[in-house]
């Protein structure tokens, strides 16, 4: 058996779906300057991934895992494990958790759609010490207005994209379904819409 090299970085991929964390992992094993570690699909799991690795470690995260979004176990992560570099990968539709991920500290960001491209490139910046925001997420963060919405809105927004019902969205944030329509009537008057529908629409598109 060969003697790993503790000086490689590992990288754990962290998602609620396992057949994503397995598609995102096949990538990361092709790519020489850092070796796949384990799955993690939840906060548990990704706490003993990360504790079974004794040199630098970089997590890939989707935004939720089976128990937590990506605020509350990017927020974890960066209290528990200071030392560890997080990359937060996201769909087109979720560019509010992409957003919330530069706020919080993540090490860099990465769009499911530029994935084979961007990824190898963030990985080997990580490995160099560096955090890297990709320029085409920088610009449209820097080109965008003032943001009106604050993060729970966002978070809100996010899980109504996702087609989660107002009690699925109580039960996954902590909040009770009235606090969830009061939410959800600020953001109409935002968006200047009345439905579900505009909303969604309006904040897909970007146009909020």
């Amino acid at each position: 058996m060969q003697n790993r090299d503790m000086t490689v970085p590992e990288v754990i991929v962290a998602d609620r779906q396992l057949i994503v964390c397995q598609g995102l992992g096949s990538l990361v094993s092709q790519i020489e300057e850092v070796r796949l570690g384990p799955f993690a699909t939840d906060q548990k799991s990704l706490r003993k991934a990360i504790e079974s690795v004794d040199g630098p470690t970089i997590v890939i995260l989707g935004v939720r895992l089976a128990d937590g979004d990506l605020n509350v176990v990017l927020g974890n992560l960066r209290k528990d494990y200071p030392k560890v570099m997080v990359v937060v990968v996201a769909e087109e539709t979720e560019f509010a958790f992409i957003r919330t991920a530069v706020k919080s500290g993540a090490n860099s960001v990465c769009m499911m759609s530029h994935i084979l491209t961007s990824l190898p490139k963030i990985l080997g910046k990580l490995v160099e010490g560096h955090s890297i925001v990709p320029t085409d997420i920088l610009n449209r963060l820097t080109s965008e207005q003032t943001d009106t919405l604050s993060r729970r809105e966002h978070e809100i927004l996010g899980l109504l994209v996702n087609g989660l019902t107002n009690f699925q969205i109580s039960a996954r944030l902590g909040l009770s379904e009235n606090t969830v329509k009061y939410y959800l009537k600020a953001i109409y008057q935002k968006l200047d819409v009345n439905s579900r529908g505009g909303a969604i629409a309006k904040y897909v598109a970007g146009n909020y």
